[in-house]
């Protein structure tokens, strides 16, 4: 599955902007710690929101550990949960829990202005459900994306704070609807329960 120009297609990136930055982050802040230094952060916050149409409050709460491995790589835990709340009253969560890696360097091609960095995700990949209540869509297991950013011109901080130009999804392995439905599941399982009464 190839697909390209996500901005703002991609439902779990309206609900989580913030899970999209921790990637960003991790990618500055590999060029910035020395080999084998470790990194623990805790952040939560809460918004107004406006998820598959329902505007409402969102509170996220994550906590990342992270590891400079050496030559632009990185190894991340994260642990990272985001309850929406509908102005109805209804609540759905959101979450994400796992190692995430980065086993390659960026490659930065300066001639056609981007950089391409594959990033492989194990664990829970994403898991929403009705809060305190049943799973709607679970995605699990092993997948790799490889994601070409434009290049900011500087070796130091590639990839800035822009949004993918493209991904690509390889080495797909366990169940993940989600991801496979091109992220279009998430509205499809979440906006029924938010809209019944």
């Amino acid at each position: 599955m190839n697909t390209t120009d996500r901005k703002g297609q991609v439902m779990r990136r309206r609900l989580l902007p913030l899970a999209i930055a921790t990637v960003v982050a991790c990618v500055t802040a590999a060029t910035g710690l020395a080999a084998g230094s470790t990194q623990v952060e805790h952040f939560s916050a809460t918004f107004s929101d406006d998820v598959c149409g329902f505007s409402g409050t969102t509170a996220v709460r994550r906590t990342t550990v992270f590891r400079d491995t050496g030559n632009g790589t990185y190894f991340m835990n994260l642990s990272f949960f985001a309850v929406f709340t509908a102005d109805n009253g209804k609540s759905a969560t959101l979450s994400f829990h796992g190692p995430e890696k980065q086993t390659s360097p960026s490659v930065i091609d300066e001639q056609a202005g981007t950089v391409t960095i594959t990033t492989t995700y194990l664990g829970v990949f994403e898991r929403l459900s009705i809060t305190r209540g049943p799973t709607l869509t679970r995605d699990a297991g092993i997948v790799s994306l490889v994601r070409v950013y434009e290049y900011t011109g500087d070796p130091n901080d590639p990839v800035g704070e822009g949004d993918p130009i493209s991904e690509t999804v390889t080495g797909l392995h366990g169940p993940h609807p989600e991801l496979l439905s091109d992220f279009s599941l998430f509205c499809d399982v979440l906006g029924p329960y938010l809209e019944a009464p």
